[in-house]
Parts: structure tokens; sequence; C-alpha cells
């Protein structure tokens, strides 16, 4: 009710073998939500006399201190074999709340006396799809209006409102039609090999066949319905929901629904007509496929199949980031082709001009590629008109994440000293020490402040970060805070030593680097999520690849490759590592404080299990650094 601002009436069920158990829900209920329905049912595990089926009833109406609207529920194959017949109807009418009743209608003859209690405070609801069209031919014309259905079908395809709009048109030929497509469809998405739960069986599998994709585990693992109802699929049932959802989306009697966020809802011609205005994207023909959402931390990301080319589509919809106005993508390419240099006279003129660029693209010359792989901006948005969020468009680099492949290695016990996987981490010391070639003449604490002039020194910036950091970390009941400061006090002089402005990615680890695996070779597909990226020093990108995936892979071969590839550009001695561990601890602390704040914002301050393990992590690895 709150998603649909009270604009969608609600019915909610009420049913119990304790008749007073019954009332006291109601009650509740009732007085917290006044326009909320009732539909209350015989009790469903006892059988009940005639007579004291009808003192149920009464004893709801007459005990119930509210207002809201009632109707009777009569199935006797679900509830017991009670049965509520016309004449019982009958007698409870006295009662104002009582605004009518559900029924299957199987039995023409109650149907009939029902007929005769219709009025504009009285209606009958059918809830027997295949008795829909017999139902309404049953009924004068002019009472239709009163009466309804209940069309499981329409959780996914609305052709019941379709139906009800002929009925009530007297439309009997299109009446007949739609009471064979509901029945056909019907047919084939329920799963019919068992009547018990074969409606909720099978609609559960075509809501997770029509949106697949947007788990990253098998829609089997998903499938999950009432004990008293679950049997599992065999295959030529759950192929025949499978080719039936794809017609239904096909012939457009189901739309997939894409999300951004938690709030705004489009279907797939809304976004089409929303993005007809980017003519580039218009160039790359018509979709063929959409797949996600995937969320990261701070984006709604889809792959979207166009005729021409994949494209990635990332929409920055963290609420966390909502004052963040700039695509950091825009200037950091112009960088890693040389496009500007930071040492031209009119540098920073050209910096302002692309901060103030709200729209456009970045994209690669051939003969003029990046230093490193990534792909190209296709186009990036900042004004919030199109869509209320900034949102970019990039080449899908085709590849799977470094992580990904050696998780699967070690899965399948596959050694990590083969010679393809050295080579890999020797390339991958390459391509950072080559982004660690891009240089600037000062340090900025902000990127929208490159190119302007600046005496703040790295030890400057780092102290003052490090010091809000350890602020919060002792909010946040850290226990060793002087052991902390010891250890960065007596390393004062290896961050004042760092002069070297560099350009950093401050991300750079296996969840952010795509390659591609062959039996002869691993090749880098290209580098991703730059949304950190900033100007730096060198140890600083070592942090995550370190932390992350080097020390719990421990294999010495791998570090000393990475190392050995970044040395080819830049020198790697002990200074330089015991650097790494500065700024790893700086990085742990930072990451202590962020899971600790993000938990205290959880519902009732839960930590799940996995959060705790992580927050743990962080802790102790604090405590080993500083003692070491």
């Amino acid at each position: 009710m709150e998603v649909s601002g009270k604009k969608t009436p609600l019915l909610i069920g009420i049913h119990g073998d304790d008749v007073d158990l019954v009332i006291d829900q109601i009650d509740q209920i009732g007085k917290k939500i006044q326009d909320i329905f009732f539909v209350i049912t015989p009790p469903p595990n006892e059988k009940f006399m005639k007579n004291e089926l009808q003192n149920y009833f009464k004893n709801i109406f007459d005990s119930v201190n509210i207002k809201n609207p009632f109707f009777i529920y009569n199935n006797p194959e679900e509830f017991a074999g009670n049965y509520t017949d016309p004449n019982l109807i009958k007698v409870l009418m006295d009662n104002s709340n009582l605004y009518g009743i559900f029924d299957t209608f199987d039995n023409i003859n109650d149907c009939k006396l029902y007929i005769q209690l219709i009025s504009e405070n009285f209606s009958l609801v059918c809830t027997n799809e295949s008795n829909f069209q017999k139902f309404f031919q049953l009924i004068p014309i002019n009472l239709r209006t009163y009466c309804g259905i209940a069309p499981n079908i329409s959780n996914l395809a609305n052709l019941g409102s379709k139906l009800y709009y002929c009925a009530t048109e007297e439309k009997i030929l299109e009446l007949h039609n739609l009471q064979e497509q509901i029945n056909d469809h019907s047919s084939k998405i329920y799963d019919i090999k068992t009547l018990n739960g074969q409606v909720q069986r099978g609609l559960k599998y075509a809501f997770l066949t029509l949106y697949k994709e947007n788990f990253l585990n098998p829609v089997e693992e998903f499938y999950t319905v009432s004990p008293n109802f679950h049997r599992e699929l065999d295959e030529i049932s759950k192929e025949r929901i499978e080719a039936e959802v794809n017609y239904l989306l096909n012939q457009k009697y189901i739309y997939q629904l894409y999300f951004l966020g938690k709030e705004e809802i489009y279907q797939l011609d809304d976004i089409i007509n929303r993005f007809s205005s980017v003519e580039i994207l218009v160039d790359q023909g018509k979709i063929k496929k959409i797949i996600g959402p995937f969320d990261a931390d701070n984006n709604t990301i889809y792959r979207v199949n166009f005729e021409k080319n994949q494209l990635i589509f990332r929409f920055r919809t963290s609420d966390l980031l909502k004052d963040e106005v700039l695509v950091r993508e825009k200037l950091l390419f112009p960088f890693l082709d040389g496009n500007i240099n930071p040492y031209s006279l009119n540098f920073r003129e050209e910096v302002k001009q692309i901060l103030l660029s709200k729209s456009g693209a970045y994209i690669f010359h051939k003969q003029n590629q990046p230093i490193i792989p990534v792909s190209n901006l296709i186009y990036y948005d900042e004004t919030k008109e199109i869509i209320p969020y900034i949102f970019t468009v990039q080449n899908y680099i085709h590849g799977k994440t470094l992580y990904n492949v050696l998780t699967q290695y070690l899965n399948q016990n596959i050694s990590l000293n083969k010679s393809k996987i050295t080579t890999l981490f020797k390339n991958l010391g390459e391509t950072l020490g080559k982004l660690h070639n891009i240089n600037f003449n000062s340090f900025q604490e902000n990127i929208y402040n490159i190119g302007k002039k600046s005496n703040l020194t790295w030890l400057e910036l780092f102290k003052k970060n490090l010091d809000h950091d350890i602020k919060e970390a002792v909010r946040n009941k850290i226990s060793n805070e002087k052991e902390i400061q010891n250890y960065f006090n007596s390393r004062e002089n290896l961050i004042e030593q760092e002069s070297e402005p560099v350009l950093v990615h401050n991300d750079f680890q296996g969840s952010n680097i795509i390659i591609k695996d062959t039996p002869a070779h691993i090749q880098i597909n290209g580098i991703i999520d730059f949304d950190n990226w900033g100007i730096g020093v060198r140890a600083q990108d070592f942090v995550k690849m370190g932390f992350l995936l080097l020390k719990p892979l421990n294999t010495v071969d791998l570090d000393r490759h990475f190392y050995e590839g970044y040395s080819k550009y830049h020198k790697i001695d002990n200074e330089f590592r015991e650097k790494i561990q500065i700024y790893t601890l700086a990085w742990l602390i930072r990451e202590f404080n962020f899971e600790v704040n993000r938990n205290k914002n959880l519902e009732q301050n839960n930590f799940t299990e996995k959060k705790i393990l992580l927050y743990e992590k962080y802790l102790n690895e604090i405590k080993r650094i500083v003692i070491t």
C-alpha cells in the first residue's frame, strides 16, 4: 500500500480453526489499516456442521470492532470440506460489512442463486480460471460491473483485465478467445504433473526464467516454494515453462522490468524512448538483449547487446554519492593516450573544459591507443535529464575477472606456477608500471583541482586523511590507538620522501582486471572501475593487489613476477616494500571504519556472519602489522 500510495486496493486473507485468533488478527490489522479488505474463509482443518459454520462466521462479524469490507471465500476442497452455501450467505448478509463472496463457481446452480444477491453493495468474484467465460455469461450484462475474477495467470500476464473488459462490454467472441488463451497459457505455465501447488511452482519458475539474467547463481538455487507445494520440476516441464515465457515476451503479453537504484522502474520501450535522443546509441542498432542489473557498491550496471556492439551502462545510483558530479573517465582517458599533457602551458584550461562538459564521449583512435587496456567511453551524461542519475556507457570488455579465473583454478587444483600465469602477473606489473609513468607537477586532494598551483606535500595530505581515520577508528572502539600512532610516527621519514605525484588507480586488484584465458596464454583484455583514481604515490596501488590477491594466494612466484614486471619501469627496494606496508595499514583502518559504520546502519544493528569475518579480518591484520 505504501508503494502504490494507497491507490491500489489490498485484499488480505485471514483464516484459522481458532475463531478468537481470527478475530484478534482482523482487529489488529483493521485498526492499523482502515482501507484494507478482508477475505475470510471457513476453518481450514476442521469440518463444521452447517449451523456450526454459520455461528463461526456470525461470531466473527459480531465481534470485530472495525468497518472494513469483508468477503467470504467458499472453496470446500481447500477448507476441510466446509461448504458455504447461498442460503448461509443470505443469513450473513444482515451484516453491513459483508461485501461479497469469492467462489470457484463450479456449481452452476449455486451461481444462479448468488446472482440474485448481486448489487452495488454485494459482489461475486470467480476464482477458477477455467470458469471465467461461463461465469460472466450466466450474469446479466447490467450486473457484470459488480462482479470480478481472480486469475492466477495475471501474476505473470495480465490477460484477466482484457477478459473482464470484454465481459462488461458484451464482446462475446473476444471473451471466448481470451478464455481459450488463459486456458492455453495456464496449462503451459503451471506445473500440471501434481495438482497441489501446481500454480505456485509454475509461476515461481516462470518468474525466475523471466529474470534469470539478474542472478549470478543458477535459477534452480532460487527455486523454493512452500514445503506443502514442493516438487522438483522435471526437465520437460522446465523447458515448457521457459518456452512459454519467451513466447509471452515476444508477443508483448508480458514485459521485463528494469530498475535503477531502489525506486525507478522502467519497461524496455520506455528505456529505448529515453535514450532515443542520444545519436551515438541509436547508431548501435536495435537492442537484442539486456543482461542485469549487476549491483556494484555505488552503481547499477546493465550489459546491453545491440546489433553492432555490446555496451555496459553504469548508473551512479548510490545514496552515498549523490553529490558526485564527475564522470571520472572523461578526465582520466585523455591522460592515458597523451591527449593532454600535465606540463603544457594551457593544461589547467584543458582540464577546466573537460570538467565543464556535462555530456559527450571519449573514443580512442586506432593510431593513438591508451597506455593500458581500457574500454572506450561511448557516452556519458551528468545532466540527470534523461535518467535521474549520472551514467556512462562503455564498450563491454570480453573475458572474466582475474579473481574468478584464479578461483576456478584453485577449485580445480590447478597449479598457479604454470608459466602462463606467472607471465600474466609479470604483464600486470608492467601494466601498473605504465600507468605510474603519468606524473604531475603537484599533489592534489581532489582531481577537480588538477592543474592548479599547489604547495601541498604528500606528507601533509597523508597525515590529514590518516588523522581523520584514526579518530574515527577510536570512536569505533579500536583498541590499539597508541601502537598505531607509534607505527606511523616512526616511519614518517619514509612518507616525507614521497615527492613525485603520479596517476594512481586506487583499486587495482583481481576484480577489476579482465582477462582472456586460453590454453596457451592469458591476455589482459582490460582494466575497469576507475571511480577512485587520483593523484598519489606509486606504493599506494600495491595495497589492494597485495592484500586482496597476492597475500591470500601466498605464492612466492606470483609476487616475484608481479614486482619484476613493475621493476621494468620503476625501482622496487626494501624501502618501497615498507611503504606498501604503511599504506596497507592506513587502508585497513579506513576499511575497518567503513565496515563498522555500514553495520551500524543495518536494521537492529545485526552483523551478518560474512561481515563479522570481514570486520575481524581487518582488525586482526591491523594488530599484526603494528605488533610486527
